[in-house]
């Protein structure tokens, strides 16, 4: 049996718009969609949680990358 496609966010469950910027993917198996605010929202935390909007941590992350080049 087929699933029908995502059509509301998985956070929020607001109606999903790729036409404005909402997006629909994959968690493992899983498929989930977001709208603009809700990934917006989880990328802010995301940032903050991992202390990216200091730019001695971003410094020090990018010399990581490049040292495993």
């Amino acid at each position: 049996m087929k699933s029908k496609p995502v059509s509301k966010c998985n956070i929020c469950d607001s109606d999903i718009d790729q036409d404005c910027g909402d997006i629909i993917g994959y968690f493992g198996i899983s498929e989930v969609a977001f709208c603009v605010w809700c990934l917006s929202s989880m990328t802010d935390m995301v940032i903050q949680l991992n202390d990216l909007n200091n730019i001695e941590t971003l410094k020090e992350r990018i010399r990581d990358l490049e040292d495993d080049l």
